[in-house]
């Protein structure tokens, strides 16, 4: 059996990670973005729902609804999902899942994409109520081609390192009615490229409306590799995410 002090000792690298990691990246993302003024860089906008439900003790249910549009790509996608997450400890979360997702492109064939995902999330909070996690998923990339029938598979790696800090007192921190501010970063490995892409900074803001639902709104700025090349500052997507929890 993990024992509690087990358990923060174990967190404890998260905390630094996130410090480590996800501060520092934010800071340096306009110096970053400098370097390819070069690069038209494109808008994306997304609204998406995530409703999660209580099945027993140990295992809860989510669900994922989405809408990407895309105008510089000239694409809309729709986003369909269901999955569990198994918590055996308060610290740690398995989870699994499968998402579809529908690509009306404007110039060419439509997609029609199914990905199963999975992978561990671990948690923790800090004295100051201070929340942070990383979650490492794998997931598969299956996208056919409609005009042609014709499949393609992906495979990706997915690591999320992320920080919450609450704008209130500890004493109220993550009650309804306040607020909270995060920043994540997110390496993409894909192995079609055989590389990192995208990465992905992100900062956001939160608000708990009411006991089951988190309203946020979030920034990424998206690095991808155009051509096969190196890294290059290429998205911004701005994103309206709402996170519903039922007993």
């Amino acid at each position: 059996m993990v024992t509690p002090q087990a358990a923060r000792a174990m967190l404890r690298p998260l905390v630094v990670a996130s410090l480590a990691c996800v501060l520092p990246a934010i800071a340096a993302a306009p110096a970053l973005a400098q370097e390819s003024d070069d690069t038209d860089v494109l808008q994306e906008y997304r609204i998406t729902a995530y409703p999660s439900y209580r099945i027993n003790d140990e295992l809860s249910g989510f669900g994922y609804v989405g809408w990407v549009y895309k105008p510089d790509a000239r694409y809309t996608s729709y986003y369909l999902g269901k999955g569990v997450f198994w918590s055996p400890v308060k610290w740690l979360q398995v989870w699994g899942g499968v998402i579809g997702v529908y690509t009306n492109q404007y110039d060419s064939s439509n997609l029609l994409e199914i990905r199963p995902f999975g992978g561990p999330k671990f948690m923790g909070m800090n004295s100051k109520k201070w929340r942070y996690y990383n979650w490492t998923r794998y997931e598969m990339r299956l996208t056919e081609t409609l005009n042609t029938d014709e499949w393609t598979t992906v495979h990706r790696f997915r690591n999320q390192t992320r920080l919450e800090i609450p704008l209130a007192s500890t004493a109220r921190a993550w009650t309804p009615g306040t607020t909270y501010v995060f920043s994540d970063i997110e390496p993409i490995y894909r192995s079609d490229k055989d590389n990192v892409d995208p990465l992905r900074l992100r900062v956001g803001f939160g608000w708990i409306a009411k006991p089951g639902l988190l309203v946020e709104a979030q920034y990424f700025a998206q690095w991808t590799r155009p051509g096969g090349g190196g890294l290059t500052y290429t998205d911004n997507i701005w994103r309206l995410n709402f996170k519903l929890s039922g007993k």
